[in-house]
């Protein structure tokens, strides 16, 4: 009753207010409606930190009252995720539709304009990468690319001066905004030679203008308010990799996951970030992909030793330890740990009632749609082309209607489809699930091959090939 109270008392508040309305002197809200929901609750988090679970109504509708509100950029997740902006006093009414999220999120009251202005940039990105791919703009020489990119960036910044024109904001949010402008375009310069096919990389990288990262120089490599911002991520990570490589390109071809490139990218991180929050992000992230996607048992005990006695951060180190302790459950030759699964029938089976002939698993939720049908067209495909196999595909943390509407929408194959409806924690714990890029191979039996492949890797063909073998 209060909270359906305090809901159209915020209603009511956001009736009079224009974007430039002054912000409220009764607190900090953010509230909103979620068609076609996916589960009870929504999910807020800051700086990686959950924060609350704030169940939905019979009208899935919800409403939260922040207690203490530090200004910045928060996560608001409801299978998929988005940030938000949110500075005290702010009253936030969104609206958001499951099945085009990104698409339909939109934004109502105090602080509501900034947030559109997040979800447009977002938007144009998206937009701008399928542009991308489409004209091979990571193929054009230096000259050519820089100018495409750097086209992109001022559509961005044109966008930006427009709206701070006509709209009265705070300098933290300024800096943000802007920052969303720059690291995208400072991302794209730093993956380009880690991108551009056809030559040589190490020429490549040698042939650039010793002008090509003057941008370096004005670069901020600690800062902590942007560490949520995808763009500040994807540039850090882009300018590690790149600056590994250049530790090793004489004597080793380029291999992200490889046990010299994470040595040298943890080696850097270390040696060049100094702000805790940002390092301990990045060599979380970096140790917990190489522990997702390697089979070197050795490599992995000394990164992960290196890893934990550098990390700043006792929740990371935690993480990282359970993630190492639950990979030596899945080393090649042991059975994969058996879960329960539901069928489309709701029947109740497992891995080794399932498994009976040599088989690829791999994992999707409705929180990346196109990761779920990338991913189902890709195992068809190469069902196609190996025969001898079949696979599974492990839906996690959706519940049953909205698993099962999901494959009827998109024509996924039903004899292939499980619903994994226990703890994900516990299946985390099990599998070493660090992300649902994961892919098993197992044989009839079930006794693992590959527990660190990927659907999407350029050598999993070679995989299957080597799994038919053994």
């Amino acid at each position: 009753m209060i909270e359906k109270l305090l809901f159209f008392i915020l209603i009511l508040l956001l009736a009079g207010c224009g974007s430039d309305t002054p912000k409220a002197d009764t607190g900090t809200y953010l509230g909103g409606e979620v068609v076609n929901p996916v589960s009870n609750h929504v999910i807020l988090s800051k700086d990686g930190i959950f924060l609350d679970s704030i169940s939905l109504d019979q009208n899935n509708r919800f409403l939260y009252q922040f207690k203490k509100t530090p200004k910045g950029i928060y996560t608001f997740e409801h299978n998929e995720e988005q940030i938000v902006y949110i500075e005290p006093g702010d009253s936030l009414l969104l609206r958001v539709n499951t099945f085009e999220f990104d698409e339909t999120l939109t934004y109502t009251g105090y602080g509501a304009s900034e947030n559109n202005l997040l979800i447009e940039f977002f938007l144009k990105n998206e937009e701008e990468n399928n542009l991308m791919i489409q004209r091979e703009i990571y193929q054009q020489d230096p000259a050519t690319f820089s100018r495409s990119i750097l086209s992109f960036k001022n559509e961005r910044q044109d966008m930006l001066d427009e709206f701070l024109k006509s709209h009265d904001v705070s300098d933290d949010f300024e800096s943000i905004a802007q920052a969303l402008v720059d690291y995208d375009y400072y991302a794209r310069l730093e993956v380009y030679p880690m991108s551009h096919f056809g030559v040589d990389r190490v020429d490549f990288i040698k042939s650039l203008p010793n002008s090509f990262y003057d941008y370096r120089k004005k670069v901020n490599f600690n800062e902590a308010k942007f560490i949520e911002l995808y763009p500040y991520q994807r540039f850090l990570f882009n300018y590690f990799n790149q600056a590994a490589f250049r530790e090793y390109f004489t004597e080793e071809t380029y291999n992200p996951l490889s046990f010299t490139h994470n040595l040298h990218k943890l080696r850097l991180i270390q040696s060049e970030i100094k702000n805790d929050s940002v390092k301990s992000f990045l060599l979380t992230r970096t140790i917990k992909d190489y522990l997702a996607n390697s089979n070197d048992k050795k490599g992995g005990e000394t990164l992960y030793e290196m890893y934990m006695n550098q990390i700043p951060s006792e929740a990371d180190k935690k993480e990282i330890r359970d993630l190492y302790t639950a990979n030596k459950k899945i080393e090649t030759g042991k059975r994969i740990p058996d879960e329960q699964l539901l069928t489309l029938q709701q029947d109740t089976v497992t891995f080794e009632t399932s498994i009976k002939k040599p088989a690829f698993i791999f994992f999707w939720s409705n929180d990346n749609k196109t990761h779920a049908k990338r991913a189902q067209q890709l195992a068809e495909s190469y069902l196609e082309k190996f025969p001898e196999f079949t696979f599974m595909a492990i839906n996690v943390n959706d519940d049953y209607t909205s698993w099962k509407r999901s494959i009827e929408r998109y024509d996924f194959k039903p004899q292939n489809q499980f619903l994994f409806t226990g703890d994900y924690n516990q299946l985390v714990k099990d599998l070493a699930l660090s992300s649902t890029l994961k892919t098993f191979i197992v044989d009839q039996n079930g006794f693992i091959i590959n527990a660190h492949t990927n659907l999407f890797s350029t050598t999993f063909e070679s995989e299957l090939l080597t799994a038919l073998n053994k």
